[in-house]
């Protein structure tokens, strides 16, 4: 099936589960997804029946979140007036230039995003061991290598539970040619409904394959500060999110998600002016089942923005 064929086939799905579901956004977000994995050859991938997917009690936490309901139901819409990305594809030249893949000599493994001229931040998770990162489109075509001069872990990052997983990297050069992005201010965090994921990762709900090409995919928001509550349970706990720091999106149609690889990547949110960094990628939700396609956990950067700032070598825009 074409890229085409399947965007019809998106549209298609929305316009009748619009239909069919009336007010009830759940009854919309199961009919688009039912819909879409009856119509496209992404019903399966890697002899993995998605449909399966929604079916699981974990996954339900995120299915039965009126917030995250909402705003996929409303980010469909706006995806069928072709105004937004729903379902995932490469991104285009000269877009998301900040956007980079991040690894070693021998093997790229991680996303990060350019916020100042010398500086990229990414997830801490990606290990003290990455020594470049890579400006373009594919990391198997073009494209510039800029090598790392120094890196820093957030001193309180923690291993288990992956609590304040961001790394800053110091590149050996500066950029010129690309404009590092702005970070997203609180109460524009606080206040989106949904966000466009960038990243190098796989592509496979087994994350195993598929890394090297930047793809973008836009997804609806269920908690935006991992602080509120929902039938007597804590954001904290069922998504197992860390309150205030961190944010919780999932996926607007099947496998249609952040993975491995896109980790430390950006998610990006509509300011006045354009996209603004918000989060980056860091893990699954507990309510995961698949290593990828059921949601994810994103580090609020504008959060730890003190931090960053008094970094020896760091000059923000």
């Amino acid at each position: 099936m074409s890229k085409e064929q399947e965007d019809r086939g998106i549209l298609e799905c929305i316009e009748r589960a619009e239909e069919r579901a009336q007010g009830d956004d759940r009854e919309f977000v199961r009919l688009l997804n039912e819909c879409y994995a009856q119509s496209t050859s992404a019903s399966r991938l890697r002899g993995i029946p998605i449909a399966a997917v929604d079916r699981s009690p974990k996954v339900e936490q995120l299915l039965k979140d009126p917030r995250y309901l909402k705003n996929a139901r409303e980010l469909a819409r706006r995806t069928q007036g072709r105004t937004r990305v729903i379902g995932g594809i490469p991104v285009v030249k000269n877009d998301f230039l900040d956007c980079v893949a991040v690894g070693t000599c021998d093997l790229w493994t991680c996303t990060g995003t350019l916020i100042a001229p010398n500086v990229v931040i990414t997830a801490a998770h990606c290990g003290r061991s990455v020594t470049q990162v890579f400006f373009g489109n594919d990391v198997t075509r073009g494209g510039k290598t800029v090598s790392i001069e120094d890196w820093c872990v957030h001193p309180d990052y923690t291993t288990v539970g992956h609590r304040n997983d961001l790394m800053v990297l110091l590149l050996s050069e500066t950029i010129r040619n690309i404009a590092p992005r702005a970070i997203a201010e609180k109460a524009t965090v606080d206040n989106a409904t949904d966000g466009r994921v960038v990243g190098f990762g796989n592509n496979d709900p087994r994350g195993e394959s598929g890394y090297g090409i930047k793809r973008q995919v836009d997804i609806a928001i269920a908690s935006p500060s991992c602080s509120g509550m929902l039938d007597g349970i804590s954001d904290a706990d069922r998504y197992r999110c860390f309150a205030g720091l961190e944010f919780v999106a999932g996926k607007p149609l099947l496998a249609k998600d952040s993975c491995t690889g896109d980790s430390g990547g950006p998610f990006y949110v509509q300011g006045p002016n354009g996209w603004l960094l918000a989060g980056a990628t860091s893990r699954q939700t507990n309510a995961s089942t698949h290593t990828c396609g059921d949601g994810g956990i994103y580090v609020r950067v504008e959060r730890y923005l003190p931090w960053i700032r008094q970094l020896k070598g760091v000059k923000l825009p």
